[in-house]
């Protein structure tokens, strides 16, 4: 009789250790896309490009100003004092404010030039600085809270602030009628809500001292500027697509574009709420030096990736469906990008799931690499395939370049850590 060979109770184990990351995270990214449906009614395709627009300029504003500066903060938490603590968030408020004026000064200068291509107002491009501020400030009281183990009071911030998030764009689009701005408007306000109250309550337990000085403002510099570049690359490659559809097409297909990217996020957050769990569960069974059961992780690793294509089917199959639910007749069509986003997000879910290997072995500089050199390469293939397809080459560029970085980074994991994948799937004596 023949008997299965694997040992399922490390699954088990990760299911338990992913349950409470996915209701948490799928809580916090699921309340967007309820409200997709209103939203798809009330704003046109033109107007929701306009929301993907600024969306994008606030995340490409997040990585220039200091998106990576929470990453200081829980780099020094434990090993230092509460007092240099304060000093660091208090000398990071201070850096941040320093930046977010020199944006609004840079806008003003290149507006004339940027305006064919984003195709947003000043007043608009000049709100983004100061809502990358309090998106920032928001994010280094979440990092506070997480090292804290304050989970509940992380969570409740963090849902809260979707909530909010939506709750305004809903009253002011629907009720007041405001359109795309009413999005933007509920975006803009839940950050400032958000961060105030992030900063009273970092005030309130003594994590903020303005006592600036050079050393902590030094440290926060030395850490955050160096990694703004692999920031603005991770924004690049997920959202230059926006650009190029806004450049070279129309304002209707950026909506239906964006519209089929939200849907197809759904991949992506299945991904988030897994490494949550399978990345701290890897390094501590890479700390194994010795004991590392290396067919008991493959096998392991291959049960995320069949979680993932269960997902990526699912999106696909049901695509025409879920946009009928999602969105209104006038996104119909926006399925025609869904596939190719959904099997995007499945080879940056898969890569993403091997990152751990690259870090434990020290290969942050290949990371740095391969991110930098698919920056240049999503750009070339948006144009090359733009013409040779036609609108479409965009969804192609998505899906191509993360399969690319999956190649990249599965070929360095079996040279610094050799798994075996063929034997692995051997589940029968």
């Amino acid at each position: 009789m023949r008997r299965s060979n694997i040992d399922l109770r490390g699954l088990v184990h990760l299911g338990k250790m992913s349950s409470g990351y996915f209701i948490t995270t799928f809580i916090n990214n699921a309340i967007p896309l309820l409200v997709l449906p209103i939203l798809t009614r009330y704003l046109a395709p033109q107007q929701y490009a306009n929301v993907a627009l600024f969306s994008f300029c606030l995340a490409l504003s997040n990585a220039l100003i200091g998106i990576s500066i929470p990453q200081v903060i829980a780099k020094h938490f434990f090993g230092s004092e509460k007092r240099q603590v304060a000093k660091l968030i208090g000398s990071s408020l201070f850096i941040l404010a320093i930046f977010s004026l020199v944006a609004i000064l840079l806008i003003i200068l290149a507006y004339p030039f940027l305006r064919k291509i984003i195709d947003l107002k000043l007043f608009w491009l000049m709100l983004v600085p100061f809502t990358s501020f309090a998106f920032i400030a928001f994010s280094i009281g979440l990092t506070v809270m997480r090292n804290e183990k304050k989970s509940f009071l992380f969570g409740k911030h963090q849902i809260g602030n979707t909530v909010i998030d939506i709750a305004v764009s809903l009253v002011l689009v629907v009720l007041f009628l405001w359109g795309w701005q009413g999005r933007v408007g509920g975006i803009i306000i839940s950050y400032f809500i958000s961060g105030l109250l992030m900063v009273y309550y970092l005030w309130s337990n003594e994590y903020i001292s303005f006592a600036i000085s050079k050393e902590p403002i030094k440290s926060v510099l030395d850490t955050a500027v160096p990694l703004i570049p692999h920031s603005l690359q991770s924004v690049i490659i997920f959202q230059v697509g926006l650009l190029f559809m806004q450049f070279y097409f129309s304002k209707k297909l950026l909506g239906l574009y964006a519209v089929a990217l939200q849907v197809a996020f759904a991949v992506k957050l299945l991904s988030n709420a897994l490494v949550l769990s399978w990345s701290p569960y890897l390094y501590e069974q890479l700390a194994q030096k010795h004991t590392i059961n290396k067919m008991y992780l493959t096998r392991m690793l291959l049960a995320l990736v069949a979680v993932m294509s269960l997902g990526v089917l699912f999106i696909i199959f049901f695509s025409g469906i879920i946009l009928r639910i999602m969105a209104s007749k006038q996104y119909s069509g926006a399925r025609e990008f869904i596939p190719w986003f959904a099997i995007g997000y499945f080879f940056n879910g898969f890569y993403v799931f091997l990152t751990p290997f690259l870090i434990k072995f020290e290969k942050q500089r290949y990371i740095s690499m391969v991110s930098f050199v698919n920056m240049i390469m999503m750009i070339v293939l948006n144009v090359l395939l733009v013409n040779a397809f036609g609108y479409i080459g965009t969804a192609y560029a998505f899906s191509i370049i993360f399969f690319l970085m999956f190649l990249a980074f599965a070929w360095k994991t079996q040279q610094v850590f050799p798994l075996p994948w063929l034997r692995a799937l051997k589940i029968w004596n």
